[in-house]
């Protein structure tokens, strides 16, 4: 799953693996961190894949230095081309292919935010038929309205969410056309 991150950061210029992890840490949602146990081995099986390599800089403090290599750019491109899988790694896979939209041309760009695009619509329909089902409950079960009226609450938050990304897009997808 980070290889698309990865590759991404190392397209703009080389990097140290402190940077990557710094990026990596900065494009995943809050309280959720890359730990070197898992950067690390990633960017030696980038290697061994021919995707990146690496020098030893002795500036200062001995660091090694990652760059891309021209297959690992068409790897890039092939993971910014594939679908965004509907599973637990939906939000992150998105997240990391809009931080790297500038780097594939206008007509993946605009797939890419149509996809999301298709799957807030998708999260919007489900929160608001879910909320319109915890309204009914409310009404049908009295001894349980409190629980319902939260969880209605809970759902507005969910709704506003889904319409506030959907505004983005269609903002960005208007900039781009």
């Amino acid at each position: 799953m980070y290889d698309l991150l990865l590759l991404g950061s190392l397209i703009s210029g080389d990097k140290t693996g402190y940077k990557l992890q710094k990026i990596v840490g900065s494009a995943l949602q809050p309280m959720r961190r890359v730990s070197s146990g898992v950067l690390y081995p990633s960017l030696e099986r980038l290697e061994k894949e021919g995707l990146v390599t690496s020098t030893i800089c002795e500036e200062g403090r001995k660091t090694k230095l990652w760059h891309i290599t021209a297959q690992g750019v068409d790897r890039f491109i092939e993971l910014m081309k594939e679908k965004i899988p509907s599973d637990a790694k939906r939000n992150d896979m998105i997240h990391f292919k809009l931080r790297s939209l500038d780097s594939v041309d206008l007509t993946e760009q605009l797939r890419i935010l149509t996809e999301f695009q298709t799957f807030i619509e998708k999260d919007l329909a489900f929160y608001q038929k879910a909320q319109e089902d915890m309204t009914e409950f409310q009404a049908r079960f009295p001894e349980n309205a409190e629980r319902f009226r939260i969880l209605v609450e809970a759902y507005e938050l969910d709704i506003q969410l889904a319409k506030t990304k959907l505004s983005w897009i269609k903002k960005q997808l208007a900039d781009r056309r």
